[in-house]
């Protein structure tokens, strides 16, 4: 596997990302808020341009989510398991998420192309670049599956008690 500060490189790029994404989309919803009540002649592009960058933000955070483990779970009866029978579980669902990750990515990608051949009203781009945001998630989020399973598989293999997903270890 490359080297962690090669993950620690993607993870600041996707984090610069979707700052400078929501800086954006606050700035051009503020601008849609004075041009309809200070000048009451409001911009018709603002909505969608808001809308594409919301959409980008919530891929690209949905796959941070996945290597914090700070998704919704039902953790009541992995909690009343041993360490290593939790391991091996969170390893065999990490699996289970992987495969679906690379079928979203798959369908997604097909479905981002064919979203290329449609303008968006406002802004005149392609819908690819709205619809491109979710085989984007789709292969961020499999890379930090990738990247958890490993982690836990060295942990199991160590014997060592269950990794605590701090954010320090997200990438390594």
């Amino acid at each position: 596997m490359a080297h962690p500060s090669r993950w620690r490189s993607l993870a600041r790029i996707e984090e610069t990302l979707s700052a400078t994404l929501l800086v954006f989309a606050f700035g051009v919803i503020a601008l849609q808020i004075i041009t309809r009540f200070v000048f009451r002649d409001p911009l018709f592009w603002t909505e969608e341009a808001a809308r594409y960058a919301f959409v980008w933000i919530v891929a690209l955070g949905a796959a941070e989510g996945v290597s914090s483990r700070t998704h919704i779970t039902m953790d009541i009866v992995p909690l009343l398991l041993p360490v290593r029978i939790r391991l091996m579980l969170r390893i065999v669902l990490d699996l289970l998420i992987f495969a679906a990750l690379l079928i979203l990515a798959y369908y997604g990608t097909f479905g981002a192309m064919r979203a290329h051949k449609v303008m968006s009203v406002a802004i005149g781009v392609p819908e690819s670049w709205l619809y491109g945001a979710l085989p984007v998630f789709a292969v961020l989020a499999a890379i930090r599956v990738l990247l958890a399973m490993a982690r836990d598989v060295r942990a199991l293999r160590g014997g060592r008690a269950e990794p605590l997903d701090l954010a320090s270890e997200r990438y390594l």
